[in-house]
């Protein structure tokens, strides 16, 4: 299956999908502690359902537990909401930026991705110990965000110029982060 993709755009309330900024109302009270709010995505198979990422606020911890079943960033799935008033669970470092609706596209190897749903996704490490078990357990790729795609003006990097990789289970439909990477 050929991949559909979205950009990274300048922020604005009337788009759904958005990067940084406080989490959506209807996530904030189910935000773990030493968990910051990073992105909701609009979820690709459900309409007017999202998916809003969070990750440990301790970037050590980001790297030692950086791939499925032990990885410190959470998915969860939710109704549409609006962005909450509280900045308790900002990335601040991050900025905010809204993403684009997916969309059928002739990438290049070359060209700049920022979200990616489905299709063979592009690896900064191409290692099996990545995706092996995630595969075992019945999961496949779902979505990618590489931090190539961000707005550089107006973000500033999490994952260390790195790319995080959500993963859907293949009978349940959960998606959870699967692994990140950085060069």
């Amino acid at each position: 299956m050929k991949g559909k993709f979205a950009e990274c755009i300048p922020y604005s309330e009337m788009i759904k999908g958005r990067i940084g900024g406080n989490p959506p109302i209807e996530v904030e009270d189910k935000i773990p502690e030493n968990y910051l709010f990073y992105a909701t995505l609009v979820h690709p198979d459900k309409e007017n359902s999202m998916l809003s990422i969070l990750i440990h606020q301790d970037f050590e911890v980001l790297i030692e537990k950086n791939i499925y079943p032990n990885i410190e960033i959470k998915v969860i799935e939710h109704q549409y909401a609006n962005e909450s008033l509280s900045n308790k669970f900002c990335i601040k470092e991050l900025g905010i930026a809204s993403i684009t609706e997916y969309k059928e596209d002739t990438k290049n190897d070359d060209d700049t991705i920022f979200v990616q749903y489905q299709g063979q996704p592009r690896l900064i490490q191409s290692k099996s110990r990545y995706y092996e078990q995630l595969n075992k357990a019945g999961y496949e790729f779902f979505i990618s965000i590489l931090e190539e795609g961000y707005d550089f003006d107006t973000m500033d990097v999490v994952f260390n110029f790195g790319a995080l990789y959500l993963y859907k289970h293949n009978e349940t439909g959960e998606v959870i982060a699967g692994y990140w990477q950085y060069s």
